[in-house]
């Protein structure tokens, strides 16, 4: 009998897992890149910047915890796509751009690179760099695995997928209209105490005698920065800066709904705040460098939106300082180089492999999840348990990963899994940034980074940074030393034990490439087939309700993970009218106006009606020690603001 039980409940696990391959319809779409466009020559260096909120409504599965996702019930953070558009002397432009997204997407790195071709910007010359938040959306991803597994729902969304590209193309657009004469400079600080190594074990066995235990010394310090000054009149101001940074971004847990842009939103806070009054348009974008096995270093039992405000406020000062030790750097000075190459990892040649696995695997480490993200029992039974490497039978190319659900995962096309890989490195100035769509380990970045120095003059002191999970998504990569382990991040290994070997060939070989001229080896022609499910919200024209507030303001003190807070009862438009890009919520006080840009504004979907629309919570967590009495809550209409004073809650 419990034979039985456990083959039907197999039988139906596969089947759903399947179902979405077998069943859901299929989306196709052709993307057409031209690899030559008409761009102005400026005699001086330029650059403009410029942000778009991409925050899509609620409603829809995340990215990042799999099945233990939900699907997003309102905001704490909005997500935003941070533009930076950078042209040097009679060079062609180059555009990067910072986006709150859980991971890159090669068709939607393409889709904005057709959308953006007004500005001169060709595919080789567009990066999309991300801060693997785990509290953004999936479904627009470039793989039918991912799409399925990566969220809490299956299926590619067109039409989330178009809304992104529109967005985050309009950000480009916007950056490229603002630019103005400008000054770089670039720096580094090393910055400790605020990540920790999930998985030691893995790490220490790279080498012979470990250098140390403490997994809060085993990270990626560096805090890596460009900033940029741009010329208002006769003199110059700060107008923006990008920074990487290797941190996870799981402060925030599995089974929260909000939209959430972690860590990232208080670390481009903090430096955007302290410029206001020198300079109020200024945009701070902060996304990945190798950041595949650091983890926020939260308190134990405090993960939450405090810890990750702790975290990121933290880090965003450190940018701060960094920020103002570059003034006496800036110059001129803009010298741009950019490689890409787009490699089919199903079709390379033996000697283009350097080990690769001739088709991606997932290991049962997955399923068990990473350090820290343990489900009960799950993540503690043998095979799936981290630290459990296949003994017998490794003469594979997988080697000792254990295969999930066996030969039953060879059923699944080898195209079902991401193979298509956008590889770039990107030299601005001294400093060189190497873009790939894995999840780099602390020591595999060291590898890579290495592997790239080797390839540069000798006559500067090169910055090398890696930026992990750009413009793709195809897993971890680990080194053969950590993958031995089989911990989370070596089962989510998908090529194999040599991907890194495959990483820092072609990377140094792309950097080589790159010294003689700009490459740009992408196919002019892409086209893309997806199984599709639709989440975003279908446009209509149904009347609006009118945005209202219902019952009195309640005080929450703090719980010690969120903190204290008002509450508020709005009544509005049903989640699928609602655009949460636009401006919707403020707390209206004395001497201030504090906007939903602010992450201390929280949106919340009830999921209960009222006779005049669509109910939701409205919380606002102001700062410690602030007088509330004389604020008021107010949502946007679109003429003024309709306002709840909180001080009703004291009577």
């Amino acid at each position: 009998m419990l034979l039985g039980i456990l083959f039907m409940a197999l039988s139906g696990g596969i089947l759903h897992a399947a179902w979405p391959f077998l069943f859901y319809p299929v989306t196709s779409f052709n993307v057409s890149l031209n690899e030559h466009l008409p761009y102005q020559k400026q005699p001086q260096a330029q650059a403009g910047i410029a942000e778009r909120d991409i925050t899509p409504p609620p409603g829809l599965p995340k990215f990042g915890y799999s099945a233990w996702a939900r699907e997003a019930d309102g905001f704490r953070t909005r997500l935003k796509a941070r533009a930076f558009y950078l042209q040097g002397p009679d060079q062609a432009p180059l555009a990067i751009v910072q986006l709150d997204l859980g991971s890159g997407s090669l068709p939607l790195h393409h889709r904005v690179a057709e959308l953006i071709e007004a500005t001169g910007v060709t595919a080789d010359r567009l990066s999309l760099l991300v801060t693997h938040t785990h509290s953004g959306p999936g479904q627009y991803l470039g793989s039918d695995f991912y799409n399925v597994f990566g969220s809490n729902r299956p299926g590619f969304d067109p039409a989330l997928f178009e809304f992104l590209s529109q967005q985050i193309a309009d950000a480009v657009i916007a950056a490229h209209a603002n630019r103005k004469d400008a000054r770089f400079a670039t720096g580094q600080a090393d910055l400790y105490g605020y990540t920790r190594n999930r998985s030691l074990e893995a790490w220490q066995n790279n080498f012979v005698t470990p250098p140390h235990s403490d997994a809060m010394q085993a990270v990626n310090p560096t805090m890596t920065m460009l900033r940029i000054d741009q010329r208002e009149g006769d003199h110059f101001v700060p107008a923006g800066a990008l920074s990487l940074y290797s941190i996870h971004g799981t402060a925030i847990p599995p089974f929260t709904a909000p939209y959430h842009a972690d860590v990232w939103h208080w670390i481009s806070q903090q430096l955007e705040q302290a410029l206001v009054d020198r300079q109020p348009g200024f945009i701070h974008g902060a996304a990945q460098a190798t950041h595949a096995d650091n983890n926020p270093a939260w308190q134990e039992d405090l993960r939450g939106d405090k810890e990750a405000q702790r975290i990121g406020t933290a880090l965003g000062n450190h940018a701060v300082q960094l920020f103002h030790q570059l003034e006496p750097e800036l110059s001129p000075t803009l010298i741009t180089k950019t490689a890409s190459r787009q490699l089919d990892l199903l079709e390379q040649t033996d000697s283009a492999r350097f080990g690769l696995c001739e088709r991606a695997i997932t290991g049962a480490a997955v399923v068990g999840a990473a350090n820290g993200d343990e489900v009960f029992p799950i993540s503690w039974l043998p095979y799936f348990q981290e630290g459990w490497p296949r003994r017998l039978f490794t003469d594979h190319c997988q080697g000792v990963k254990q295969w999930m659900l066996s030969k039953l995962q060879l059923l699944l096309p080898a195209q079902a899994f991401p193979h298509q890989a956008l590889l770039q490195v990107i030299q601005i100035n001294d400093l060189v940034l190497v873009p790939l769509p894995w999840e780099i380990t602390l020591e595999s970045g060291n590898r890579i980074r290495e592997a790239v120095m080797e390839t540069l003059p000798a006559d500067r002191p090169w910055k090398v940074e890696v930026s992990s999970l750009a413009n793709g998504y195809f897993g971890y990569a680990v080194t053969p030393q950590e993958y031995q382990h089989q911990y989370y991040e070596g089962g989510h290994t998908l090529y194999g034990p040599h991907t890194l070997d495959f990483l820092m060939a072609q990377s140094a070989r792309l950097s080589q490439d790159m010294q003689q001229q700009d490459i740009n080896d992408i196919p002019a022609e892409q086209h893309f087939r997806l199984r599709t499910r639709q989440y975003f919200p279908a446009p209509t024209d149904a009347p609006l309700p009118e945005r209202t507030w219902v019952g009195k303001p309640r005080y929450h003190s703090d719980d010690g993970l969120a903190g204290a807070y008002w509450e508020a009862q709005l009544v509005a438009e049903p989640p699928e009218q609602l655009r949460l890009n636009s401006p919707l919520l403020a707390a209206h006080c004395e001497d201030q106006i504090i906007t939903d840009e602010s992450g201390t504004l929280q949106l919340l979907d009830t999921g209960e009606t009222h006779s005049s629309g669509h109910r939701y919570q409205v919380r606002w967590f102001p700062a410690q020690g602030s007088n509330t009495g004389l604020c008021k809550l107010a949502v946007h209409l679109p003429a003024n603001p309709v306002k709840v004073r909180l001080s009703a809650a004291l009577q």
